[in-house]
C-alpha cells in the first residue's frame, strides 16, 4: 500500500504498473489500483511475495509522485475446500476450519462455490474461503485442511478466463500457475524466460527487457510488438456485458464434487 498526499495522479495506473516492472527489470507487479484517497495498492504476481519487494522499493518509489508512506497490506488468499458435506451450515464450517487448523484466520464467512440450485441433490460440494493473517500464504500451498474429524482437499482459487494472459508462455486463456508450456520470452518470442532476455549486441548489458537494439516479436500473432501489447490481433475481445467474464472465471478450473 502506497500512501500518498492526496494529489491526483498525473499518469494512468497501467503506465505506473509498466514503469515499475521496467524499473525492476522483471514482471513482478500484476496490477496497480487507486482508491478514493488517491492512494495506490500494488499487487504482486501470484508467484512473487510482496515482502520480497522491500529491498527493491528504492528502485521504483520515485515513479509514484506524492508518496508519504509505504506499508505491507495484510496478506490474504482465496482457497477452495472440496468435498464438504452440504448438510453443514457455513457457520459450522468456518468454526471447524479455524478451530482445527492452527493459525488459520478467515477474513469473512465461508460461502458455497455453486449457488443453491446447483447444489440440489448433492451430498457434498466446494466451499470458498478467504484467509488472512501471517500464515495466509502458508495455508495457500497446503494440500488439505482438517475439519469434522476428516481432511479435505485444498486448492488455491485462480481466477482466469479467455482474456487472461499467462506470464510464462504469454498465451491466452490460462493462469500462469497452471501453465504446462515451455517458458517463452515476452519480448522476442524465443523459448527462454522473459527475465533471461538479453540484447543481441555484445556491448549492451540490458537484461530482462527491451532495449534500443532489439526488435520485439509477438509469440501470439508474430507481429512487431511485445506479447502483452494491446495491438495484438490474437488478443481476445472484451466480454459484451460485465458479468460475462465473471461467469467464465467461476467455471474454468474449479472442480465441484
Amino acid at each position: 500500500m502506497i500512501k500518498r498526499d492526496g494529489s491526483p495522479l498525473t499518469t494512468s495506473i497501467i503506465a505506473i504498473r509498466d514503469s515499475i516492472n521496467t524499473a525492476l527489470q522483471a514482471t513482478l507487479i500484476q496490477r496497480v489500483e487507486c482508491n478514493s484517497a488517491n492512494d495506490l495498492l500494488i499487487t504482486t504476481m501470484d508467484t512473487v511475495k510482496a515482502t520480497s519487494l522491500n529491498s527493491k522499493i528504492s528502485q521504483f518509489l520515485h515513479l509514484i509522485p506524492g508518496t508519504t508512506t509505504v506499508q505491507l497490506d495484510s496478506p490474504s488468499a482465496q482457497l477452495l475446500v472440496h468435498g464438504i458435506s452440504t448438510s453443514y451450515t457455513l457457520a459450522d464450517i468456518g468454526k471447524e476450519l479455524t478451530t482445527f487448523n492452527t493459525g488459520l484466520a478467515l477474513a469473512e464467512q465461508p460461502r458455497w462455490l455453486k449457488p443453491d440450485e446447483r447444489r440440489v441433490g448433492k451430498k457434498s460440494s466446494t466451499v470458498v474461503i478467504t484467509i488472512t493473517g501471517p500464515k495466509a500464504q502458508d495455508f495457500a500451498v497446503l494440500p488439505r485442511l482438517s475439519a469434522f474429524s476428516s481432511t479435505f482437499r485444498l486448492e488455491r482459487r485462480l481466477r482466469f478466463g479467455p482474456r487472461t494472459q499467462c506470464h510464462n508462455c504469454h498465451q491466452f486463456g490460462h493462469h500462469t500457475l497452471k501453465c504446462t508450456n515451455r517458458a517463452t520470452c515476452r519480448w522476442c518470442a524465443k523459448q527462454h524466460s522473459t527475465g533471461d532476455h538479453t540484447c543481441p549486441t555484445a556491448t549492451c548489458a540490458t537484461r530482462g527487457r527491451l532495449c534500443a537494439h532489439s526488435s520485439p516479436l509477438c509469440i501470439n500473432c508474430d507481429g512487431p510488438h511485445e506479447a502483452h501489447s494491446a495491438t495484438c490481433t490474437k488478443r481476445p475481445a472484451s466480454p459484451k456485458r460485465p458479468s460475462d467474464e465473471d461467469d467464465e472465471l467461476e467455471g474454468v478450473h474449479m472442480v465441484d464434487t
